[in-house]
């Protein structure tokens, strides 16, 4: 085993960080880092209409949430051409290359237009949008990076500055919007519904519990090596929204939300003090017998009660540590199991609105993420328990290691 963890580490782990670090993955997982206040905004919302179901004389504020988290496609996308004009190499053309991949994706979702009357369905605007604009900010990208290789004004001296700069932003524009016209126009193919088939077997699998696992799993797995797991959103995150979306639909016809995957389940209910579940580590941390431990223990241990476990990880360290990497690993296993049963079993609620709220302390954000289902608490306490059980016998093993190494000094 160790031997195998030494592999994972030296030579496997630094292998996928390199290849994970790509720039199409970094423009991707930017714009949804620029998206997340957004998300934040309609998650406020959420909480807000939570508790003006219980008093009447609140105002209704849906048009808040429907016009945040609801037009989400239409923020990520122009994001992902900024991000990307960021990343290769062009962004005093950040502005323009984002605003082409956003008139890129309005041709994608092809509304109707007749009359002077603009039509087109509202949900493709939020996240069942989401691939879509990746596609679209993706396309837009590679278009004008080409372009850009060619440096077709860089060395003229005839043309004023100003010039060099508008035809910068319109030569992409012209050659995008084109192809994109010859294709849905000319061609008659309606790439939104094109691109939502193809990756509608990836959404549902994802809602599936080997998916909903390995969605949880393998961002566990690679953060245990110190990969950040933000290289897995461009995949996790179209899964998560477009399923807390379907549940949404669901919820308004009068229909049991079904879809698990969300992120309110994800970081408000499996991750209990961080990816990974380390509250419990780190609560024992704070009583270790190693001066050394303890000490990293007080230095994380308010971070983690807010989730955030990065002073943990990386300074207890967890990450590239053989004896408390492979804890990390069962309770990304055990935790989300326990979590499927709940949530399929019908035991707990599944969410049916989103709720970004897991920056708050456990149960509060698990309650919060669930529209007010006391029961979830009782879930938390039992994942809690189990993460503890999981923990502990690594852990002192850990400690032990650390002791005798803190003697030897």
């Amino acid at each position: 085993m160790d031997k195998f963890i030494n592999w994972l580490g030296t030579s496997f782990a630094p292998k996928v960080a390199k290849a994970m670090d790509k720039k199409i993955i970094r423009t991707l997982s930017g714009a949804l880092m620029a998206n997340v206040p957004i998300l934040l905004l309609g998650s406020l919302i959420s909480i807000y209409n939570l508790f003006a179901g219980y008093v009447s004389f609140l105002p209704d504020l849906s048009p808040v949430y429907n016009f945040s988290f609801g037009i989400l496609s239409l923020t990520l996308v122009f994001l992902v051409g900024y991000h990307g004009a960021k990343e290769y190499g062009f962004k005093e053309y950040g502005v323009s290359t984002g605003l082409i991949a956003l008139m890129m994706f309005f041709m994608v979702i092809k509304p109707t237009i007749e009359n002077f009357q603009f039509t087109v369905s509202f949900g493709r605007f939020g996240g069942s949008g989401m691939i879509s604009a990746f596609f679209s900010g993706i396309v837009t990208i590679v278009i004008s990076n080409l372009y850009f290789k060619l440096h077709l004004f860089e060395d003229s001296e005839t043309l004023p500055d100003f010039l060099v700069r508008w035809l910068n932003q319109v030569i992409p524009g012209i050659i995008v919007l084109v192809l994109t016209t010859i294709l849905i126009y000319w061609c008659n193919i309606d790439l939104f519904a094109l691109i939502t088939a193809l990756f509608s077997p990836l959404i549902e699998i994802g809602q599936t519990y080997p998916g909903f696992i390995l969605c949880i799993f393998i961002p566990v797995f690679f953060y245990s090596f110190g990969i950040n797991s933000w290289f897995m959103n461009p995949i996790t995150s179209p899964i998560g929204l477009a399923g807390i979306t379907a549940n949404a639909l669901a919820f308004e016809a009068g229909l049991a939300p079904t879809n698990i995957y969300t992120a309110n389940v994800t970081f408000s209910v499996i991750f209990i003090g961080g990816m990974g579940m380390t509250l419990a580590l780190n609560i024992m941390m704070l009583r270790s017998k190693s001066k050394r431990i303890r000490k990293f223990g007080q230095i994380s241990m308010i971070p983690s009660l807010f989730n955030i476990n990065e002073p943990l990880v990386y300074g207890a360290p967890i990450a590239l540590n053989p004896i408390l990497m492979i804890p990390m690993w069962i309770n990304g296993l055990v935790i989300p199991t326990i979590a499927w049963i709940a949530f399929s079993s019908g035991w707990v609620t599944i969410p049916h609105a989103v709720m970004n709220v897991n920056q708050l302390p456990f149960p509060l954000c698990s309650f919060l993420a669930t529209h007010g289902d006391f029961r979830v608490i009782l879930l938390v306490a039992v994942l809690f328990i189990v993460s503890w059980l999981i923990w502990w016998p690594f852990f002192k093993a850990h400690e032990t290691k650390t002791l005798k190494e803190e003697m030897g000094e």
